[in-house]
């Protein structure tokens, strides 16, 4: 095989859960559970003739992931030659959607495929969880557990399709650390006892009811430094949806549709309101 091109899918967190105690990386312990959406980079990985060289049209920090997850497999296996790697984005960088560790994760997956390494899931995920949580989880991909410091990985069963809008506002939230920072301890882990009612939910494929379990730790703390999230989710849940959740550490939003002319009429108001908006599903 000469090349590959890897999906990189954009990650929702369903129920997003941080615990105060750390993991001996000093990590919050966690306890996500995590789908996928359409919405998707693509990673087109070839040999080349040295080095690892990653086009430049990659920005705020994505393409340096990437880069590391294919110096990491570099070091631990044998690739002939060089490699190139050329993503094109589609996934909002810095908005909670996990589009830099998807893209890790399929620089990771795909070097295994286009050399034929066959590293396993579990040698795969020990060579995200060098790169981060998110990059563990988006090397297995679909419904999943996600526990421990986000390195515990448990596939789940199969995700009802559901439609999604995502609305990303003009404002840029400082990183990824600073959210983490103005988490209040008090706040954290309120969501866990809704888990098991989620999941129940998920199996049975009722989509009211997963809309209506949506957590995430993060929403509280974000929506009070950035308001405007709040608006925008209040304006998805106005409009017909059932349910809307900060996505991630934000600064997106997604809200869960089953009406296609209230998903339309959401997407329609947020973008006059200056919003940048995605239609997908899940998968």
């Amino acid at each position: 095989m000469e090349n590959t091109i890897q999906k990189a899918y954009a990650k929702l967190n369903l129920s997003l859960n941080l615990f105060p105690e750390l993991t001996e990386r000093g990590y919050y312990r966690v306890l996500f559970i995590n789908a996928q959406a359409a919405l998707h980079d693509e990673v087109a990985i070839r040999q080349c003739t040295e080095g690892i060289i990653i086009n430049d049209t990659v920005i705020d920090g994505a393409a340096n992931l990437a880069l590391s997850a294919a110096e990491s497999v570099a070091k631990r296996y044998p690739l002939p030659g060089g490699i190139c790697i050329d993503i094109k984005k589609r996934i909002p960088v810095r908005a909670g959607l996990g589009g830099g560790s998807a893209d890790a994760a399929a620089v990771i997956n795909g070097l295994s495929l286009l050399f034929g390494l066959e590293i396993n899931v579990k040698k795969r995920t020990a060579l995200a969880g060098e790169l981060g949580m998110d990059v563990c989880y988006c090397v297995v991909g679909g419904l999943c557990r996600v526990e421990g410091g986000g390195d515990r990985v448990t596939k789940l069963f199969g995700m009802p399709t559901i439609d999604i809008l995502i609305a990303v506002p003009s404002e840029t939230k400082p990183s990824t650390a600073w959210a983490y920072s103005i988490l209040k301890k008090e706040e954290m882990g309120e969501g866990r006892k809704k888990v098991p009612v989620l999941l129940d939910a998920l199996a049975r494929g009722d989509i009211p009811a997963i809309a209506r379990n949506l957590h995430n730790d993060f929403q509280r703390p974000v929506e009070r430094q950035y308001p405007v999230t709040g608006l925008i989710r209040k304006k998805m849940l106005e409009s017909g949806a059932l349910g809307a959740l900060l996505a991630g550490s934000g600064l997106a939003v997604f809200g869960m549709f089953d009406d296609p002319a209230a998903m339309e009429t959401a997407r329609v108001e947020l973008e006059k309101e200056g919003a940048r908006c995605i239609t997908t599903h899940t998968l």
